[in-house]
C-alpha cells in the first residue's frame, strides 16, 4: 500500500458525501492529494467538501473517472455495478475501500482507535476535545460532527483518534496502538451472521492493539475479551480499574466520581445526560490516565464540550416544548436516550422513532418492541431503507401491531409524509420531544417544528 500511495497524486471517492467517506476526503486533501469524488446527491457534507476546495460531482457517471486518477476509493455500500467502479477498473486504475485506506494513513501514528456498537462516536469526540485541549494535537477521524469544530476530521502531527467501523468487518484493517470497546450488542447481524462471529471479531481487534485495550467491563461478553488481552476495565461495577460512582445530574449534564484502582481521583462534571455518556466519559478519563496526562486540567477541558450533532442534541425550545434530535436506532440506544431524556423531567415524553434498515428490524424486532420504556407517547414512522430492499413481511405498520402489544402508553404509526401535518397538533407545553434514528428523520423533524411554530405564531397573532 505504502508503495502505491507514494505513486498517487489524484484520489477519486465513490460515494464522497457519507460521514465516512467525507472524512477521508478531508484527511486526504490536509495531506495535499488532490481529492474529487461523486455521490448521488447533494448534502450538508458536499457543501463543507467544495468549500475545503474539493470537487464533488452530483451523481455517478464513467465520465467522471479520467486517466489522470491515480486512485479509486470506495464504501462497502457501492455496488460491484457501479459505472464509476466499471470505469476505474477498464482504466486499470487502482481500487481501494475506504477502511483500508484509512487504516494505512492511520499506520505512522500512535492510533487511538475507538470501536464497539454503541458510544463510538462521543467517545471519539470527547477523546479528540480533551487531547487538544492538553496541548496535543491529533489527527481526527470522526462518524459525525463535532459541534465545537467545523468538520469532523482532520490532520494532526502526534495520536491518531479515530472511530473505527465494526459495520463491514473494516476496522479489522486496523492494528492500533491504543483501542477502546465501548461495548458489543446485537448489531450488524445481517455481515456477522451470529453473534458470536461479531464478539470474534472484536476478539481478533483487541489482539491486533499494540499497547492496551480499554473496554467497559459491565458488559459481560466484553469482560471476557478484555481479560484475554490483558487490558484496563472500565466502568459502573466495583471490579472495574477505573470506575464512576455516585452518578448524579446537574440543569445540563451529568455528575460522577471518578476512581482509579479503587482511589478517588476527582468529581466529574459532564455536560452530557445519562449514565451511558458517563461511560464514554470514563473511557476518556482511563487512556488519559494510561498515558500519563492531567486528569484535573482533562476535566476542566468538559466544561466548554458541546457534544456532537445528532446526539441527545437540542434542536429548538420554543412555547415550553424541548426539541432534541438523536442518532439512536437499536433498541439499546433507544432505551438509553428515554432514560436520559427522564432526567429532564418533562410533563410528557413524547419519542418519534425512524426505524433504520430492514435487516435491523427483522433481526431485532421483539427488542424493538420493547424499548419504549419510559415514554409517555410514541409514533413509530417508516421504515428508512437506506441501501436495502424492502422485504416481504417487514414493515413500520408491523413493527406498531408488535410494540402496541408490550407498551403501556399510547403509541400509534404515522407515515412518513404525515408527520408534518400530524404532529403540530400533537405538541404540549412541558413536552420533551425526541426524534429519533439514523435516517433522515432529523430533517423531517426541522419541517415539523416549522410548521409548529408557524401555526402557534398565527393563532397568537
Amino acid at each position: 500500500m505504502e508503495e502505491i500511495l507514494s505513486k498517487v497524486r489524484k484520489i477519486h471517492l465513490i460515494g464522497i458525501g457519507g460521514v465516512g467517506m467525507s472524512g477521508l476526503a478531508l484527511l486526504l486533501n490536509d495531506r495535499q492529494f488532490v481529492v474529487s469524488g461523486s455521490d448521488i446527491k447533494d448534502s450538508a457534507n458536499t457543501h463543507l467538501l467544495v468549500e475545503e476546495g474539493i470537487k464533488v460531482f452530483i451523481g455517478h457517471d464513467s465520465a467522471n473517472i479520467t486517466s489522470e486518477i491515480d486512485l479509486i476509493v470506495h464504501s462497502s455500500a457501492i455496488k460491484s455495478d457501479n459505472p464509476e467502479l466499471i470505469e476505474a477498473r477498464s482504466k486499470s486504475i487502482d481500487v481501494i475501500k475506504r477502511g483500508k485506506l484509512l487504516a494505512f494513513l492511520c499506520k505512522k501514528n500512535k492510533t487511538i482507535a475507538v470501536s464497539g456498537s454503541h458510544g463510538k462516536t462521543t467517545t471519539t469526540s470527547l477523546l479528540a476535545y480533551a487531547l487538544s485541549f492538553l496541548g496535543c494535537k491529533p489527527a481526527v477521524f470522526l462518524g459525525g460532527l463535532p459541534l465545537n469544530y467545523s468538520r469532523g476530521a482532520w490532520w494532526g502531527d502526534d495520536y491518531f483518534v479515530v472511530e473505527t467501523d465494526e459495520s463491514d468487518g473494516s476496522f479489522l484493517d486496523f492494528d492500533p496502538w491504543i483501542s477502546i470497546i465501548t461495548n458489543i450488542d446485537k448489531e450488524h447481524l445481517d455481515y456477522y451472521k451470529t453473534f458470536q462471529n461479531l464478539e470474534e471479531s472484536f476478539l481478533s481487534f483487541g489482539r491486533q492493539t499494540k499497547k492496551m485495550v480499554f473496554g467497559c467491563c459491565d458488559y459481560p461478553n466484553l469482560e471476557k475479551i478484555v481479560k484475554e488481552v490483558s487490558g484496563i476495565s472500565y466502568g459502573l461495577g466495583e471490579e472495574n480499574t477505573v470506575r464512576a460512582m455516585n452518578f448524579s445530574v446537574w440543569e445540563k449534564g451529568s455528575c460522577f466520581d471518578l476512581y482509579i484502582n479503587k482511589e478517588y481521583v476527582l468529581k466529574v462534571k459532564l455536560p452530557l445526560l445519562g449514565k451511558h455518556n458517563c461511560l464514554n466519559a470514563l473511557a476518556v478519563f482511563a487512556v488519559l490516565n494510561y498515558l500519563g496526562l492531567d486528569l484535573e486540567k482533562a476535566n476542566q477541558s468538559l466544561a466548554d464540550f458541546k457534544g456532537t450533532k445528532r446526539r441527545f442534541q437540542i434542536k429548538e425550545e420554543f412555547d415550553g416544548i424541548t426539541f432534541i434530535d438523536d442518532y439512536a436506532h437499536h433498541p439499546t440506544e433507544i432505551r438509553a436516550v428515554i432514560s436520559a431524556a427522564k432526567l429532564l423531567k418533562p410533563k410528557r415524553l413524547f419519542v418519534i422513532v425512524q426505524p433504520h434498515r430492514f435487516s435491523r428490524i427483522q433481526l431485532l424486532k421483539k427488542d424493538f418492541a420493547n424499548c419504549f420504556t419510559g415514554a409517555d407517547l410514541v409514533v413509530i414512522s417508516d421504515i428508512y431503507a437506506a441501501s436495502e430492499t424492502k422485504p416481504k413481511g417487514i414493515d413500520a405498520n408491523q413493527l406498531f401491531k408488535e410494540a402496541n402489544k408490550h407498551f403501556s402508553g399510547k403509541i400509534e404509526y404515522i407515515p412518513k409524509e404525515n408527520l408534518k401535518k400530524i404532529l403540530p397538533t400533537y405538541f404540549k407545553a412541558g413536552d420533551v420531544v425526541l426524534a429519533l434514528g439514523a435516517g433522515d428523520i432529523n430533517m423531517v423533524m426541522e419541517k415539523v417544528i416549522d410548521e409548529f411554530k408557524k401555526d402557534r405564531i398565527i393563532k397568537t397573532s
